[in-house]
This record gives C-alpha cells, structure tokens and sequence, in this order.
C-alpha cells in the first residue's frame, strides 16, 4: 500500500501535493487582526499560497513563553476553526487520505502543528494534548527557543528528555502525532530519534555543516532522523542560511542533506509569517516556483523535486497515523 501511495503522491498518475511544513500564519491573524484571505500583509497566506503551488500548510500555533501560553494556543486554534469555517477553498484535515481528496478538488489542505510543548502547559498537560488533537493537533513541536519540562532547547543549550518529556513522545506517538524537533537540543533530538518506531520531522531546520548556526542540525542529527524514515523541511530564514543567503544557499543546505541521507530526508519549511527575514528570491509562498527551478538546474530530477515538495513529508506523515492504528 505504501509504494502506492509513493506512486500517488509523486504525480504519476495523482495530484501532485506541495506541503509547507511551518507556516506561522496564524500568529499574524493575531498580531495584525488579518484573516488568511486578507490582500496584503501575510508572506503565506491563501492568495501567497494559490499563486505559489502550496496545497498542503501546515499552519502554526505559537504560545509565547509569558502570560497563559495553553489559552494563547486554544484562541489560535479557534481562530483557524472560524476560517476553515468561513473559508470554501481551506479545509483542517486531520489524515494523509482525506488531505487528498480535498486537494483533488482544488482545495488547500491544512494541518496544525504546536510549536513549543510548553503550550500544553504546567498542568494537566496530558489532558491538553489529548483535547488539541480531537480538535485537529497533528504535528507537536517539542521546543521553541528555551528549554521546558518536557525538553532542551537549541536555544539556550538545554538538555535532554526529562521523564514528562518520554512520556509525552510516547502519549504522542500512540495518538499518531508527528513529533517535530526543530528548536529541540542536540541531545534531545537525537534522545527522540535513536530507535523510533516511527518517523520524526525537523519542520524547519537547515544543515549546520553549510552555516553553523545553533538552530541548524549536525550531521550526526540529519542521519538519525532520516533513519527514521522522517523529513527535515528547509528554512528560509536569512540567518539560518548563511552564506549568499538567497535561492542558491537554500540549495547548497538541500544538496548537503540529500548527499548525506538521501533525497527522501528533504521537505519545505518555510517560516514564513515566522517575523523572518526572508531569502533574497523567496519573499513569500508566491515565489517558491524560483525554487524549484534552481533546484533543477543544480541537477535535481523531476521525482527527487516532487518528493521535496510534499511527497516526503505525505510519506512519513502516512507511516506516522499507520503507526497509531496498530496499536
């Protein structure tokens, strides 16, 4: 059934699927009063996304670290519902099939994703997690930018799983919740990686070997979660790209990871509305056919540039709720 689906997702005979693994949208309906329809203002939203090809988002609540971080999420996760509600051509999908369907119809497709455990919060978190994931939570980000009491963080030199933080890898896992560690410690990352059952995401995340930066992953990260069978989406943050920091650098980070795992270790993860500074040629979700372009020129084919744009990700994606049904 999985080779099928591989056949499905790359184009040859199906649609073709171009996921955005972290897009922060929601948080500038927040800042900005902006719904995902509005004219200006949004670097990925509906019109960014149309005119760029991106039929799969997955769209990011971000609790910030001070106030009540578990009622900011809830307010983002209700905001999403009313435009899914408002909104004909965006639908929440909570599964890799009914994903398809919608795009089949021209619809796009979008997923939510908690960026920072810490959004769970102090207590009865367990609770929490359970109650966003009725309510459409697919991908769990375990860190952001400091270290909580389930993880380290990147940010600030954190260090690894506490025991919550075991537990709340395996409550997810068994939900089929994809596990993100992006933001997540050297040592974490590798603590949540090491024997997975199932594969794991770096949603947005760049490869410290061409910038070394503390938010990119070592090598010795990037083999661990391709061994899991899991994608690292690429991040057009100016900072995390080092270098010329324009198309090509984001080309320079993908050939790195692909000669280093494979090709099937890559998606996108822009960060767009991610208060980014952009890469030069990529201002917005409207300009990604630049990247594909490049991509080919640089000696990509056509099945390698598929499965980066979303057949990777929609591949693990479907081994992670596969996962969950067996148990």
């Amino acid at each position: 059934m999985l080779n099928a689906l591989l056949l499905f997702v790359s184009g040859l005979g199906g649609v073709q699927i171009q996921a955005d693994l972290h897009l922060d949208t929601p948080t500038q309906f927040h800042r900005k009063g902006l719904a995902f329809d509005a004219p200006e203002g949004l670097e990925g939203g509906l019109a960014q996304l149309k005119a760029g090809g991106t039929n799969l988002a997955i769209e990011v609540l971000w609790p910030p670290r001070s106030g009540d971080p578990r009622a900011h999420v809830y307010g983002l996760m209700e905001r999403l519902q009313s435009e899914d509600e408002r909104l004909d051509d965006v639908v929440l999908v909570k599964t890799p099939r009914r994903a398809i369907r919608e795009i089949e119809s021209g619809r796009i497709s979008f997923l939510i994703a908690l960026e920072g455990a810490h959004g769970l919060g102090q207590e009865n978190w367990e609770a929490t997690l359970e109650d966003l994931h009725r309510n459409g939570l697919s991908i769990l980000g375990l860190a952001w930018s400091f270290s909580n009491q389930f993880i380290g963080s990147s940010g600030d030199g954190g260090a690894g799983l506490t025991n919550k933080g075991k537990t709340l890898v395996r409550y997810s896992r068994e939900m089929g919740i994809i596990l993100d560690v992006s933001h997540a410690s050297k040592v974490g990352t590798l603590q949540v990686c090491t024997n997975s059952p199932v594969p794991v995401i770096a949603s947005h995340s760049n490869a410290a070997a061409i910038h070394p930066h503390a938010r990119n992953l070592s090598d010795e990260e990037i083999k661990c979660i391709a061994k899991t069978g899991g994608v690292i989406g690429l991040n057009f943050h100016r900072p995390f790209l080092g270098g010329t920091a324009d198309i090509a650098q984001v080309v320079a980070h993908a050939d790195h990871i692909a000669k280093l795992v494979g090709h099937q270790a890559l998606a996108l993860g822009s960060d767009f509305d991610g208060l980014i500074q952009p890469a030069n040629g990529l201002a917005t979700a409207a300009d990604l056919d630049a990247l594909w372009l490049a991509l080919r020129h640089a000696g990509w084919t056509r099945e390698q540039i598929d499965g980066l744009r979303g057949g990777n990700f929609y591949r693990a994606w479907s081994e992670v709720i596969e996962f969950s049904r067996k148990e």
